[in-house]
């Protein structure tokens, strides 16, 4: 190996470096999609069994994507409570339902409740009050 091709080598190292560490910077940084914390707190009616399960079946694919099996909420008393990381300015909508026969919020005068909805605006909780528990049926599709 002559002296002039050792000198060549030499040169090339740095150049080859820079280039690989170079590559990395071209890719932009992966997105970032800010979330926030929302919890639900659902008032049931004092007749709601304790061993019964409700469930939250919302718009969101962390909600059930308005199918069942949805979010379970846990019991804490006569509230029933959970969390879930929702994206922010995210319109999201649901209904509530006791989940072992399937029976659907009602309004005080027995008709079905509209559905809930509220935009995720950060951390935030969102209050809902069951007046009644309608019949058993054919849960959420």
């Amino acid at each position: 190996m002559s002296l002039s091709h050792t000198v060549k080598c030499f040169l090339l190292v740095p150049l080859v470096s820079v280039v690989l560490a170079g590559c990395g910077a071209i890719e932009p940084p992966p997105p970032s999609y800010p979330h926030a914390t929302v919890s639900f707190d659902v008032t049931v009616p004092e007749e709601t069994p304790p061993d019964v399960v409700v469930t939250l079946v919302g718009s969101d694919p962390s909600l059930g994507g308005d199918t069942a099996p949805g979010f379970r909420l846990r019991r804490y008393g006569a509230h029933y409570m959970g969390s879930v990381r929702l994206p922010v300015g995210a319109e999201v909508s649901f209904e509530l339902w006791v989940d072992e026969a399937w029976r659907p919020e009602l309004s005080a005068e027995g008709t079905r409740v509209p559905r809930h909805s509220f935009r995720v605006d950060g951390d935030m909780t969102v209050t809902a009050t069951v007046a009644r528990w309608g019949e058993p049926g054919q849960g959420p599709q």
